[in-house]
């Protein structure tokens, strides 16, 4: 079972609901809110982006881009997991997926129309979670992974929630889905800077190998910077303010939600610089710092979604 747990990557996973979260948080704001909806969103998510985790094991094994010598920490290249048990697990998760999305949908979408409509965003969901590396025309090979991780996680994951809870879409929720978009493709890229040497021999053709190491930590510190603006301010009101109740000023509040942020997108920054000036890490040792990274950036993106969330319930007005 330890096996099947590492190949979930776990760490992952606080990215995959914070769409959600946040998408919920602004319904919230407009007295929205449903749990249970929340709920069954959060699962759905969870199920795709374990989906995902699942095909890139078996589809970079297959391909030859994970192997013995260089991923020991994957499933199908260390051996614990057989590719014909790797590949039936994805078809059970990608089944699982469809259900919970299909429950989803009946609780919250009475509208035959958006039933549909949504369904089919659901099916592209599961093909993206599968096409990102297995098959011959993987996305994730052209270097197309950032705008589908983007789109997916940004617009389908937000406006979605959002839109199962409320009922329509407004130019805020606009604002969050750009951020979160934003912030889930600097997940991906640290990813990839990780990845470049081998991606590079297995002919994977990633945005960040594309744009080598200078411009890739450029690109990956303006993915946070505006992705965590664009989240902060999808929480101001219509007319562009914060609304304050009495007992708390509009320039307290900005230091108390957004000075965190810049602290840790400061360290996090820094660190991702320092290990960019390394040799390419080629073993689990010497992945192991950019793995830590990956999974704090996940939890910080979720934490400070639901600081903003927390802070305009209990101070906007």
């Amino acid at each position: 079972m330890k096996y099947w747990i590492q190949a979930f990557r776990l760490k992952t996973l606080p990215l995959a609901v914070s769409g959600i979260a946040l998408g919920a948080a602004l319904a919230g704001m407009h007295n929205k809110f449903d749990g249970t909806v929340f709920f069954l969103a959060a699962l759905t998510a969870v199920s795709l982006q374990i989906l995902s985790n699942l095909a890139n094991d078996y589809g970079d094994f297959m391909k030859g881009t994970d192997g013995a010598a260089n991923r020991t920490d994957r499933a199908l290249a260390s051996g614990s997991i057989s590719p014909a048990q790797m590949k039936t697990a994805i078809i059970v998760n990608g089944f699982l997926s469809l259900g919970l999305g299909l429950l989803l949908l009946y609780v919250s979408l009475p509208n035959l129309k958006a039933f549909g409509f949504f369904l089919a965003l659901g099916i592209l969901g599961i093909l993206a979670a599968l096409g990102y590396t297995m098959g011959k025309r993987a996305f994730g090979y052209s270097g197309l992974g950032d705008a589908v991780v983007f789109v997916f996680f940004g617009s389908v994951a937000v406006c979605g929630t959002f839109y199962l809870m409320e009922g329509n879409l407004m130019p805020q929720i606009w604002l969050a889905a750009i951020g979160m978009g934003l912030l889930s493709a600097a997940v991906l890229n640290i990813n990839n800077m990780r990845d470049t040497e081998t991606d590079t021999l297995a002919g994977k053709r990633t945005l960040a190998l594309r744009l080598g190491k200078r411009l890739s930590l450029v690109y990956h510190k303006a993915l946070l910077l505006l992705g965590f603006l664009f989240v902060f301010t999808s929480f101001l009101s219509e007319e562009g303010s914060l609304q304050i109740r009495p007992n708390l000023t509009e320039p307290m509040l900005l230091l108390l939600v957004y000075a965190p942020v810049i602290l840790l997108l400061t360290r996090h920054t820094n660190r991702v610089s320092e290990l960019n000036t390394y040799a390419a890490p080629t073993t689990p040792e010497t992945r192991a710092p950019w793995n830590a990274e990956l999974k704090n950036l996940s939890l910080t993106i979720l934490l400070k979604v639901g600081v903003y969330a927390l802070t305009v319930w209990l101070f906007v007005g």
